[in-house]
């Protein structure tokens, strides 16, 4: 006859809205040991500082960090096949990560980062470069088992918290497969602070937390490379297909928690206005602001169109005693006309030119009688980068047809639309975007050859790339005033 024993049941309290990548690699481990049954509850408790989930994202994309580190955030989907039932409560181990359990039902186990509940502790230890105490405390508060992680890489947090939470990981897994085995266990570790328990401290905690988050992403949003605007002063006699080098131009500040792209200029009333895509970094989505032009430069932009969706290259023009303005808004799939019902703060959204299509960077002009629009657009897994359509309209507000011959091209080197259509020695002209060596790497200065409603022919004159010590890529876009030149490059402050 064999022996059957019943696998031990450990339920593990998660804070629902801190689900860590590394308490997934817990349960997944508890998962397949022979003996325990690991069980999911989620409770309730604080979400991350948001500056927090922004310095990581940040950190991602500038020290281009990959995938399934131990602090990304899970959705709790993730835990779905050991998520507690509601409707029976389990036995067994009861273990806090969450830092939230209720008095009611106090953990048998739980984890402390300096003496206190909430991880706060280490995200607080790490921007202090250095390493936090953990401890994982039975019920009466003894410590069961203690470490003190190595944290190699201390300037960048996403690599300190993976070290961090994997030193964490071995010690839960150590303390749930042999609980309670305190006789056996090394002398703990002194934690550097005392438990966290007062309001007041508490409240010191994050307000300290908050400043320190600030300051890090203030200094990596310094160093990091990011899109900027750049300008310059012109005059008529210069060559319309050529630009000089990134030294010529005055950068338009940015206080780093944000960048201005794709530029657009306009004369009103004698005043120069600058009109960008500005991208919050904290909100993830693009907005449309303008800038005026003082003595001193152009001021800090403010913003005047905003959507549910992103929006960016503000394409701005007049045309028949009005001001009107063609933002890209591919993420609604439609390409959509406003009129500045209040010059330039106030904009009114006035027909819908496309529908149902993905449409990048759509600029229009009149030419022959016709209205043309040139806009790159994405099919099915293809790239807004290569594929360049045309449109036509008797009319700025429609009815719009596409070109017989869509796509006009397909060519990643002067496809995508880069500004304004302009007149040059005697002929039309387009900027294109050079997306040879990557997204927005260069200019291409097209001369559009034939333009009806058979046949659209363009032919490339200059291809023109700025580099210096700061500028990694650019330039990205190109429109002129008779006076003024706006190009947006990206690369590090200088």
């Amino acid at each position: 006859m064999t022996e059957t024993t019943s696998k031990r049941t450990i339920t593990i309290c998660l804070n629902h809205a801190r689900l860590w990548r590394w308490q997934h690699e817990l349960v997944m481990r508890l998962a397949r040991h022979p003996d325990i049954d690991p069980v999911v509850r989620l409770v309730d408790g604080p979400p991350p500082p948001r500056a927090f989930t922004l310095l990581l994202m940040l950190e991602k994309f500038a020290f281009r960090l990959q995938a399934g580190n131990a602090c990304d955030l899970l959705n709790e989907k993730a835990f779905e096949p050991y998520l507690e039932r509601r409707d029976a409560m389990s036995g067994g181990l009861v273990v806090d990560l969450a830092g939230q359990t209720a008095t009611s039902a106090l953990p048998d186990i739980a984890v402390l980062y300096d003496g206190a509940a909430s991880d706060d502790a280490a995200l607080l230890a790490v921007l202090d470069a250095r390493s936090p105490v953990l401890t994982i405390v039975d019920r009466e508060g003894r410590v069961v088992i203690s470490g003190l992680p190595a944290v190699e890489d201390r300037t960048v947090a996403t690599r300190a918290l993976d070290t961090i939470f994997s030193a964490l990981l071995q010690l839960c897994v150590k303390a749930m497969t042999a609980p309670l085995m305190r006789d056996s266990q090394p002398s703990p570790i002194q934690a550097r602070s005392k438990a966290i328990h007062s309001g007041p401290v508490l409240s010191f905690g994050a307000t300290s937390l908050a400043e320190k988050l600030n300051a890090r992403i203030a200094r990596l949003c310094h160093r990091a490379p990011r899109w900027f605007v750049a300008w310059r002063q012109i005059n008529e006699t210069e060559s319309r297909t050529s630009l000089p080098g990134a030294s010529a131009y005055r950068r338009l500040a940015d206080d780093g928690g944000r960048y201005y792209a794709d530029p657009f200029l306009f004369v009103s009333d004698g005043q120069t206005h600058l009109f960008v895509e500005e991208y919050d970094h904290a909100s993830g989505k693009g907005l449309i602001s303008t800038s005026l032009l003082g003595a001193d430069g152009f001021e800090r932009p403010r913003p005047v169109l905003e959507t549910q969706f992103h929006l960016s290259y503000p394409h701005v023009f007049t045309h028949s005693g009005a001001i009107w303005m063609i933002p890209e808004s591919l993420q609604s799939r439609t390409v959509d006309l406003y009129r500045a019902e209040r010059f330039p703060d106030r904009w009114v959204h006035e027909a819908i030119l496309l529908e149902n299509v993905e449409a990048s960077d759509a600029t229009v002009c009149q030419h022959d009688g016709l209205w043309w629009m040139f806009a790159a657009t994405r099919t099915w897994r293809g790239s807004n980068w290569d594929t360049l359509s045309v449109f036509w309209a008797p009319d700025l507000a429609g009815p719009w047809q596409p070109h017989a011959g869509n796509p006009i091209l397909v060519d990643h080197r002067c496809a995508r639309p880069a500004g304004d259509f302009f007149h040059y020695d005697g002929s039309l002209w387009r900027p294109a975007q050079d997306c040879s060596e990557g997204y927005g790497t260069g200019l291409a200065f097209c001369r559009i050859d034939t333009l009806d409603r058979k046949v659209v022919r363009q032919s490339v004159h200059s291809t023109v790339r700025l580099r210096d010590g700061a500028v990694q890529r650019g330039p990205h876009s190109v429109n002129r005033t008779s006076t003024i030149e706006a190009i947006d490059l990206y690369g590090t402050s200088a």
